[in-house]
């Protein structure tokens, strides 16, 4: 029973730590907060979560919903942009067909671009060809 318990407090405390956490813009590297003031000037409702070495921005910024991650030295990994499902492309749009699709977005990271929907609280990721990416 002991060795159940310690077990199952490794476990908890390994997926607590690989959560993203909420932080207040205070507390943000400089490099990551000019780099987003730069980038978005304009924008509201900012709230930041902390992965690992990473920052990201969840707010609006002329009226859409964006977020975006950087690393600590203020380059953005990730962008991500709500979009309505008649924007994602053609063959996604295909591949999706019969699904009840609560939100969609565009991502681009590592310079390539992807497309979300969210699915059954799942988000399936694909490519512009409609194929679907782990």
């Amino acid at each position: 029973m002991k060795n159940l318990s310690l077990v199952s407090l490794i476990v908890l405390g390994a997926i607590c730590t690989t959560k993203a956490q909420k932080i207040s813009a205070d507390k943000l590297p400089v490099a990551v907060k000019t780099a987003f003031e730069k980038a978005y000037p304009d924008a509201k409702q900012t709230k930041w979560d902390k992965e690992k070495n990473d920052f990201e921005a969840s707010f609006k910024n002329q009226k859409e919903d964006l977020s975006v991650v950087f690393d600590a030295k203020g380059n953005i990994l990730e962008t991500e942009k709500d979009i309505p499902l008649e924007k994602l492309p053609a063959n996604v749009q295909k591949a999706l067909k019969g699904k009840k699709i609560s939100e969609t977005a565009i991502i681009i990271k590592g310079g390539k671009t992807f497309y979300e929907a969210e699915v059954g609280g799942k988000d399936l990721l694909f490519d512009s060809n409609g194929n679907p990416v782990k």
